[in-house]
Parts: C-alpha cells; sequence; structure tokens
C-alpha cells in the first residue's frame, strides 16, 4: 500500500487484511458511502464493529468484507475421560490445560509475532473487563486492575498448561497441535478444525467448539480479524471497482459455503438461521450467534490509526508474553502503557 501511495499510481482495488489502514489512507480513498449504504439497506444493516472497520468521520471509505472467528476448540473424549466441565469460561479452560498437560495433552497459545497472537491475548483481555482505550480512542485505559489479572492469568495458564515451543509459535502451530492429537483444547479459526477433518478423522469426531469462553465477571469478548475493500483516488476505473465490490457483497452466502464456514458476515440479514454450512453442522451451531460477541483491535474504540500501530507492533502480545517469561508483572504493565501513549502522541502531533 505504501508504494502505491507514494507513487499515486497502482491497483485500482484495494483489500486490507487484518491490519486495517482505512484510518490512515482515508484522505486518498474514494468515499463509498452511497455503495455501503446501499448494501447496508438491501441486507439488514451492518454489524456496529464494521463501522470502525470502514468508516472515518461517519464516511464509509472501506467496505466490510468478511471477517474471521476465533473460537474455542475443544477435545470432548478428553474432557469427558477426566470429569472437566465444557470451557465455557476462561478459569475452565485453566483447569482443564492443568489437568491434562500432565496426561500428555496441554494446551498453547501463541506468545510470538503472529496475527493470532494478537487476537488471541487481545481476547483474554477484553473476556477479563480490560481494554486498550475508553470508547472514543483518545484516553489510554490499559492500566487498570482487569488487565493486571488478565495478566496473572496468562502466566498461570502458560506454567499449568503449555510448553515452551508456544514462544516460537507462528499462525498455523496450534492447527497442527490439535490435527496432532495433542492439544487439549485451543483458541483458533476455524481452519483448525478444517484441518483436523482433512488429516485426523478421530481426533475430529472429538473436537467440539464453543465461540467464546467468559471471564471472571462473565464478559465474553471474541477478537475476530476483519478484512475490507477499498479504492484508490486515484483510481481509473472506480465504476467498476465498485460494481466488482457489490458483486461480492450479492453473494456472501456463496463465499460462506466456499470457505466451508471461514468467512463470517458483516450484513446482518446474513445472519438468518440456518446459515450455509454453520447451520448444518452440530459443532458449529453456536457460531451463528458469534457476531453479537465479536470485537476487533482497539475495542471499546475505534481501529484507528494509533490502534492500528499498537496492533502490528505486538504490544498486547509482548505484555503477556513478558509477564509468561518472569517478568515484573507492574514494570512491564508499565512499559505497555508508556509504548501505547508514545504512539498515540505520535498521531495527534
Amino acid at each position: 500500500y505504501a508504494a502505491e501511495f507514494a507513487a499515486g499510481a497502482g491497483h485500482d482495488l484495494i483489500y486490507f487484511v487484518g491490519q486495517i489502514l482505512t484510518g490512515h489512507y482515508y484522505r486518498n480513498l474514494v468515499d463509498l458511502s452511497d455503495l455501503a449504504e446501499r448494501l447496508g439497506k438491501k441486507d439488514g444493516g451492518w454489524m456496529e464493529a464494521a463501522k470502525s472497520a470502514a468508516q472515518v468521520g461517519g464516511k464509509w471509505y472501506a467496505v466490510p468484507d468478511y471477517f474471521i472467528s476465533i473460537p474455542v476448540l475443544w477435545r470432548k473424549d478428553l474432557f469427558d475421560q477426566n470429569n472437566l466441565a465444557p470451557p465455557d469460561t476462561w478459569d475452565k479452560l485453566r483447569v482443564a490445560a492443568r489437568t491434562l498437560k500432565p496426561k500428555g495433552h496441554p494446551t498453547g497459545m501463541q506468545f510470538s509475532h503472529c496475527n493470532d497472537a494478537n487476537h488471541n491475548w487481545r481476547a483474554v483481555l477484553n473476556c477479563f473487563g480490560a481494554k486498550e482505550t475508553d470508547p472514543s480512542g483518545e484516553h489510554i485505559a490499559l492500566d487498570s486492575k482487569e488487565t493486571r489479572e488478565a495478566l496473572r492469568f496468562a502466566k498461570a495458564l502458560y506454567e499449568e498448561g503449555m510448553t515452551p515451543e508456544v514462544f516460537s509459535w507462528d499462525d498455523a502451530s496450534d492447527n497442527r497441535y490439535l490435527a496432532s492429537g495433542v492439544a487439549c483444547w485451543i483458541h483458533d479459526a476455524i481452519s483448525a478444525y478444517r484441518t483436523t477433518e482433512d488429516t485426523n478423522p478421530e481426533v475430529f469426531r472429538n473436537t467440539y467448539v464453543i465461540p467464546e469462553a467468559a471471564g471472571p465477571g462473565g464478559e465474553r469478548w471474541n477478537v475476530g480479524e476483519p478484512n475490507v475493500w477499498a479504492i484508490w483516488k486515484f483510481a481509473r476505473n472506480v465504476a467498476a471497482a465498485k460494481e466488482f465490490i457489490e458483486g461480492i457483497a450479492d453473494h456472501q452466502k456463496e463465499a460462506m459455503t466456499a470457505s466451508r464456514g471461514y468467512n463470517m458476515p458483516f450484513l446482518l440479514g446474513q445472519y438468518a438461521k440456518p446459515m450455509p454450512v454453520l447451520g448444518t453442522d452440530p459443532k458449529l451451531h453456536t457460531l451463528q450467534d458469534i457476531g453479537k460477541i465479536t470485537a476487533f483491535f482497539g475495542h471499546p474504540g475505534p481501529m484507528s490509526p494509533p490502534a492500528q500501530e499498537v496492533l502490528t507492533t505486538f504490544i498486547i502480545p509482548d505484555m503477556f508474553t513478558r509477564v509468561a517469561r518472569g517478568q515484573d508483572l507492574d514494570e512491564t504493565l508499565k512499559w505497555a502503557v508508556k509504548e501505547v501513549r508514545r504512539i498515540h502522541a505520535k498521531h495527534k502531533a
């Protein structure tokens, strides 16, 4: 994107994957409000989180395509054999990992620089009631009792239920961990469910899915990965690019089928039950409601340029990693807050 932006030439249509740069480039993007509003009227309106990904100042400079949900995938056979309750809370996930690690079935979440680490530890943070900023995105709120509780939990979860390999994991490592039959549970997209289905039928039969675990106060926030379309102002084929985006949006159900339930819609009308794929697999039924608890980076604030930089510099997973490795919690939190403040100040300058 940066090279095309600097040159003022390149593709007509661009696609922000996970790292949403709408707020960074909006002055150089076509206003797509007419298209976004038309799509919303046709299909039940947009999820509230879609606006954070695509709007700046109330105008749509991008059009949301789909997002990836990151649920809990757990081994029902291992839980049943050890009289463990279904893991609908993070505490139950910790108990399961502590119980099953000595029996050869630990869990694993990435303490590293990868997309999964950004999603997973933000989910823990938000489920514990902690947040990066206030809803306006202007006031940093990371230094809190809830953040400290989330960090203590993560340290205990690592020490009791994981092995050191998680410090070098990439996005595919937990997929392989589940498919190998080792993991008692993971927190990942259903790509891991599909990998297991394709490679280890026995483990797949015993793999179940919960949209998200609750934190100590009952909060559930599944931190997904959004993807949006945008069009450069210098594009030569704006009309054709808009037509392409609308064609994709009009066929979201087909996209969901083709992706085997991976592509989750932003348009509320697409959540009519039964949804494609999710509505026909009993183990995935509950994912039909995951949109109600979906958040994205920066939550509860917007996906602003500073929130984007906090994401791409991995401050949140690094904070959790430092504590898991034994560094002082208060000093680590002080470091993270300082980094977030530095980034926000830079963007205000």
